[in-house]
């Protein structure tokens, strides 16, 4: 399996509740930038994979021009900030398998995000994603942790 792990763009800090905090307006930005600048490896993305949380699914709603139609997309509880990183990585894989899914974009938070890095690369040092960084990650034949890339902010301005 092919996956890619998305951190969600920048949110602001004026909801009372974490779950509830949207996108900035430089959030929504770096979302679109990282879309269309990694179109070509989203292009074959077969099912996306997104946490509840306002901010991931505003994500979710700013890169779905950088995916091919018919992706297949499920909102999923085990990919809030906090959720365990080896229940996230069962339940990736689960999905990933029922759906008959080859390539995986996953959009969720830090620390998950860290953690399943570290989950599906076993040794690995987790790494830090910037807002609307993305991983790559091969799982077969065996894991191999490809990249990590951020929005570059002279492209943002």
């Amino acid at each position: 399996m092919q996956l890619f792990l998305m951190r969600h763009g920048e949110a602001g800090f004026d909801a009372s509740v974490d779950s509830q905090r949207t996108l900035t307006d430089l959030g929504q930005r770096e979302v679109m930038h990282m879309g269309a600048k990694l179109a070509p490896e989203f292009a074959r993305c077969e099912l996306a994979l997104v946490s509840p949380y306002v901010r991931a699914q505003q994500s979710w709603v700013c890169l779905q021009a950088s995916l091919p139609e018919g992706v297949a997309v499920e909102t999923l509880d085990e990919l809030v900030p906090d959720a365990d990183p080896s229940l996230s990585h069962d339940v990736i894989a689960a999905y990933a398998d029922t759906h008959g899914a080859e390539r995986v974009l996953v959009v969720a938070h830090m620390p998950l995000l860290a953690y399943l890095v570290r989950e599906f690369v076993p040794g690995i040092e987790p790494p830090l994603f910037a807002t609307a960084a993305v991983a790559a990650i091969r799982t077969l034949p065996c894991a191999e942790f490809q990249w990590l890339k951020s929005p570059t902010v002279p492209a943002l301005l």
